[in-house]
């Protein structure tokens, strides 16, 4: 299985790329459960918790909305926030960083938002050896964890995941692949060339198939994306609320047309939106939506 653990060169330049436009420097990769930066971005708080799983603690960081200290009676919904290749949760900082002001004026619904640690490079998906359980930590205790220790909404209507690029895989592969926990799914830019069935696969040393396809069946049949969706389209359909964003000029942009034309296909409604002239640059991407990006918040959260 060597191989089946690499990405194409092409996603590693994209993710990069993408840090460096926002921030004028490579990403710090959190390849560990434990973020061992315990800083506080503005707006967002650290946070661990014991993973059974993970047999270890697993990092993670929290934004509480502006009334949460004061309205203690007052339950929030939730969203999951997922970020891309060889980055950490505060790339969630981005979206964080107006959502107060937001919030209160109106554009924005009161919510809470987890910034999930996808330690580096796990595409949000169980490591086909079993080492890095990430899927299974997500959906089997951290979810859980949040619902008992912060005041939650804790039905699937009021729950989101959203991410970019990998965390665009992630938001798809959990969202779709879990109709029954969440039920808005967001994807920005997804980086789904792993996937059979979406688009072209980019040419590699293993003569241009996807890496799932290389996947032990078990494996494929449980996580390819697009096979996922096929098996749970009745679950999804009418149910889920389903937004995609990318770029016109980003090279993930065939995939993403994959993505939106299967689901047109399964008649699975949803919102996407190309944005001309932008690559694969979440930055730009939530500059240009501005306050659109929580409309469909504000739809299921009212």
């Amino acid at each position: 299985m060597r191989v089946s653990m690499k990405l194409r060169p092409l996603l590693y330049f994209l993710v990069a790329w993408t840090a460096v436009a926002q921030t004028g420097t490579r990403p710090r990769p959190v390849k560990t459960w434990v973020d061992p930066d315990h800083s506080e971005p503005a707006g967002m708080h650290y946070r661990t918790f014991k993973s059974r799983l993970a047999g270890n603690e697993v990092s993670y960081l929290i934004h509480l909305p502006p009334d949460y200290e004061t309205n203690t009676s007052r339950r929030y919904p939730v969203m999951y926030w997922l970020h891309g290749y060889s980055a950490n949760p505060r790339a969630a900082s981005m979206f964080v960083n107006p959502l107060d002001d937001a919030i209160r004026s109106g554009k924005a619904p009161s919510m809470i938002v987890v910034a999930v640690n996808g330690v580096a490079a796990s595409y949000y998906r169980d490591s086909v050896d079993g080492k890095w359980p990430v899927e299974s930590m997500i959906v089997k205790e951290l979810i859980p964890h949040v619902d008992q220790t912060y005041r939650t909404i804790a039905k699937r209507e009021t729950r989101a995941v959203e991410g970019f690029s990998m965390g665009g895989y992630g938001a798809a592969h959990l969202g779709f692949k879990y109709p029954d926990l969440f039920g808005l799914v967001t994807i920005g830019s997804g980086a789904l060339s792993d996937s059979e069935g979406l688009g072209p696969q980019h040419k590699s040393e293993n003569g241009g198939k996807s890496v799932m396809s290389l996947a032990p069946k078990a494996y494929f049949e449980q996580n390819d994306l697009a096979t996922v969706i096929r098996r749970n389209a009745d679950a999804i359909r009418g149910r889920t609320l389903v937004r995609m964003t990318v770029g016109g000029d980003d090279g993930l942009l065939p995939n993403n047309q994959a993505l939106h034309e299967l689901l047109t296909q399964l008649k699975i409604e949803h919102e996407y939106e190309v944005i001309p002239g932008v690559g694969h640059d979440s930055g730009r991407i939530y500059g240009i939506l501005g306050d659109r990006k929580y409309a469909l918040y504000l739809r299921a959260f009212k």
